[in-house]
């Protein structure tokens, strides 16, 4: 599923400032594109627009290909979000749970999903006997459980320690490369974007357009790959470069 953003713009209702303006963003289907910029951007509410919870003030958001899951995104917040009264696993198939596949489907959903993001000994646990990394590991779970074309993330390691941050990414790339779904990823994190993704662009201050899209020509899976890499220098010091005139 292709996503194409043209002359998106968004501003909240009595307030002058517009949020976004001028956005143009094509997502390739089957690729994980990430989206970098100063804090306050609107990467976020970018995100927000895709998925439906915001009307654009201007501009559209088309998605472009045949639809092969059931729903058409899935949104990863920034903060977990978990119902505090249901357990780990629970929570983290919610969308199979409300759906209308069999109960043995849901059980392997949330049973792979649990593991997958590494909260198997913790899937009996309530939110609050959770730590902040290990509920947004959770809400990570959901997100990749939810059966949706397009994945959209919103910072989703931000609250984990290096050591899991660096598991969860490789955990990523390789759930990514069994279901290839369009992933738009939008962080702060320069390092991370290049990693995970194919392409990274870079929006400029709020409420700026975006000002580059930098191809990121290396070969995935990453695991691998060295540090020194000259395609993962190249487009570290194109985005740097882009952020700078940001």
């Amino acid at each position: 599923m292709k996503v194409v953003i043209r002359g998106l713009g968004f501003g909240y209702a009595g307030q002058t400032r517009s949020v976004l303006s001028g956005i143009h963003l094509d997502v390739e289907s089957g690729t994980v594109h990430a989206v970098v910029g100063p804090n306050g951007s609107g990467k976020s509410t970018l995100l927000r627009i895709v998925a439906g919870l915001e009307e654009p003030s201007v501009g559209s958001v088309d998605f472009l290909g045949e639809r092969l899951h059931d729903n058409r995104t899935a949104l990863v917040f920034q903060e977990p979000r978990l119902l505090p009264h249901w357990n780990v696993e629970r929570n983290v198939a919610i969308g199979t749970e409300f759906g209308d596949k069999p109960p043995s489907l849901y059980r392997r959903v949330r049973d792979f999903y649990t593991k997958q993001v590494g909260l198997d000994r913790v899937r009996h646990h309530k939110p609050a006997d959770l730590s902040l990394g290990q509920q947004t590991m959770a809400g990570l779970g959901r997100g990749l459980a939810h059966d949706a074309d397009v994945i959209l993330l919103d910072e989703p390691f931000a609250h984990l320690d290096a050591l899991n941050r660096n598991r969860l990414r490789e955990e990523f790339e390789t759930h990514w490369q069994l279901d290839r779904r369009t992933v738009l990823l939008v962080t702060h994190d320069v390092e991370e974007a290049i990693y995970m993704s194919d392409r990274v662009s870079v929006m400029s201050g709020s409420p700026g357009p975006l000002v580059a899209t930098i191809d990121v020509d290396v070969p995935r899976p990453r695991q691998d790959v060295p540090p020194n890499d000259p395609g993962l220098l190249a487009a570290t010091a194109a985005v740097w470069e882009a952020l700078e005139r940001a």
